[in-house]
């Protein structure tokens, strides 16, 4: 299996992931194909890698620029090389943790999307107190249709039949309330479409349960979708910062946090996003993955893991039997 690995997206420079590559490699078997400027690649390398590829690449998009003009303007980029190097046989799947804007216009343009999907989106995974549940849209598409939001659900729902190995998933729409009535134009259309489908809608439910395991499969555009797990990302991590503030407040509190100290760690490392490390790009024809900007050599190798188990599930063949 060869999963081509973008080397400019990462906040923290080219070293994140190819470490990440590195990591991933001692877990699973695959032969990494990096994009980016060769020198620089082959020196971070440095043999510890056996069998590897380069795409020598010297531009890079930034998150700043417009998208599409930017995958249209920069064809020597990291990106659009890796994306058209994944047409060619014998490429399996791409990971980047670069612009999420240029990661689904060149899903869109390049890959090209689904028969019968018209908007690719992504599907992030929460850890929560009783499961894991799948957030989609989560900011590939900021304005949306009601049928969008249906084929995220039908999207969601096949990943998590067939990565999460949930049976009979159950999907819910992010909404202010939980009411059939409540919620803006596009929920109330939504809800109609979803409660029509065959899928397994259980209704409505509000950003205060993303994390409570009630469902399977949320389903938001992804303006609302991406403001969710930004807050919940940084409400974790103040909640994390009181707590080791209230650790060491003092002697007896010291003691108290040693005496806990274990449990707490285990019980608040499924929220830490370094194990999920990234999401899939859903509805486009090859196996896309958007790491995390601000991933860390762990979050990166788990965003290959995490490709590489979305391709072994031969999902977007399914997702294709799902819509005929």
């Amino acid at each position: 299996m060869k999963i081509i690995i973008d080397t400019f997206g990462a906040d923290y420079g080219i070293g994140i992931p190819i470490e990440g590559a590195i990591e991933a490699l001692k877990s699973k078997e695959f032969i990494p194909c990096f994009s980016g400027e060769k020198e620089k690649i082959e020196k971070i390398i440095d043999g510890r890698i056996k069998s590897y590829e380069i795409i020598d690449a010297k531009e890079k998009i930034e998150n700043n620029e417009d998208p599409v003009r930017a995958i249209r303007k920069k064809k020597e980029s990291s990106l659009v090389k890796g994306f058209n190097k994944l047409n060619e046989e014998g490429y399996d799947g791409l990971v980047s943790s670069g612009s999420t804007g240029a990661i689904l216009a060149s899903g869109l343009f390049i890959s090209g999307r689904i028969e019968g999907i018209k908007r690719a989106c992504i599907a992030t995974s929460l850890p929560t107190y009783e499961n894991t549940s799948l957030l989609l849209d989560t900011g590939a598409n900021m304005d949306c249709k009601a049928e969008f939001l249906k084929e995220f659900a039908i999207m969601g729902h096949v990943f998590a039949k067939n990565v999460l190995n949930i049976e009979n998933p159950s999907v819910s729409l992010l909404n202010v309330g939980i009411e059939e009535h409540k919620g803006n134009k596009l929920s109330k259309e939504t809800y109609k479409l979803l409660k029509a489908s065959s899928l397994n809608f259980v209704g409505n439910i509000e950003a205060r349960d993303l994390f409570t395991g009630k469902t399977n499969i949320i389903i938001a555009d992804g303006f609302d979708g991406n403001i969710a797990i930004k807050t919940a990302e940084g409400v974790i991590s103040l909640f994390g910062k009181e707590i080791k503030d209230a650790i060491y407040k003092s002697v007896k509190t010291k003691i108290g946090g040693a005496l806990i100290k274990d449990s707490l760690k285990e019980n608040l490392s499924k929220y830490n996003s370094d194990g999920i490390g990234g999401a899939p790009l859903l509805g486009v024809k090859q196996y896309v993955y958007k790491a995390h900007g601000n991933s860390n050599k762990k979050a990166f190798a788990s965003a290959i893991l995490g490709l590489i188990d979305y391709i072994n599930t031969d999902t977007i063949e399914k997702i294709k039997g799902e819509l005929k």
